[in-house]
């Protein structure tokens, strides 16, 4: 089932949607729910980052063939950092280039929205946890990592974590085309299949030392190709198999 989270005629929603048009969703996001009447098309909508996090967490060097690229050595566990809350973007809004930096890149990624409370998750119960998955971008400033020797300031400025278009369920997450492209040409053409931890080792490794809630995200890491470097004006579309194109573009402050 494709959802989505949007805004239309004032309000704040959750729908599902079928090629162009949005049915209401009825029941509860978060637990039981089903397709209802006709409300509207895509095009009548703006569509929002479809999760209501309190907070992401996100997992890096988390696939083969970037670690390769880079010559790192492959983690033993997962290597994990947060983007607060207030990084978290749409399809279609702008990302701010930050004043801090003079190097922006980009990481197309999948992410997982959580469904219900997990804490201390057997792997093997991980997928009853997730709600679906979506498109992400975590926008980076590699050269600020490098000043501060830590992500804080490099990964958590304002609309550095875009999410969607659409959070879909019922996806196997082991084996997805995934890949974007920087003003219409390819930069990550890669799958899924590469990641060293999956989706659920990783809701069961951070679910061991802390309490994930129902719409909180996890983001997987970039494939190889990742941390692309953008300019102002630049159009950058990350698309995942099964879930759509999440679009954004880079403008001044």
């Amino acid at each position: 089932m494709k959802i989505a989270r949007f805004q239309w005629r004032g309000k704040v929603t959750w729908g599902v949607v079928e090629g162009e048009t949005i049915f209401s969703l009825e029941g509860n996001i978060y637990g039981e729910f089903e397709k209802g009447a006709r409300l509207c098309q895509l095009g009548d909508v703006k569509l929002l980052a479809p999760a209501e996090p309190s907070i992401t967490i996100a997992c890096g060097m988390n696939y083969m063939d970037h670690i390769k690229e880079l010559g790192w050595e492959v983690p033993k566990e997962p290597a994990l950092f947060f983007k607060p809350k207030h990084t978290i973007i749409g399809t279609e809004e702008a990302v701010i280039y930050p004043k801090i930096s003079q190097n922006l890149c980009y990481e197309g990624e999948l992410c997982c929205v959580i469904k219900r409370r997990a804490k201390d998750v057997a792997e093997d119960e991980a997928l009853d946890y997730i709600l679906g998955y979506t498109c992400g971008n975590d926008y980076t400033a590699p050269d600020i990592t490098e000043k501060d020797g830590r992500l804080t300031r490099s990964k958590g400025f304002d609309t550095s974590g875009a999410l969607g278009p659409f959070l879909v369920t019922g996806l196997d997450s082991h084996n997805l085309k995934i890949g974007s492209r920087l003003n219409g040409k390819v930069q990550q053409d890669s799958n899924t299949g590469l990641m060293n931890f999956g989706v659920e080792k990783l809701v069961s490794y951070i679910s061991a030392f802390m309490t994930l809630q129902p719409g909180d995200v996890v983001w997987t890491g970039t494939p190889g190709g990742g941390l692309c470097p953008v300019k102002l004006g630049d159009v950058i579309e990350v698309e995942i198999e099964g879930i759509g194109i999440l679009r954004n573009r880079v403008v001044a402050p």
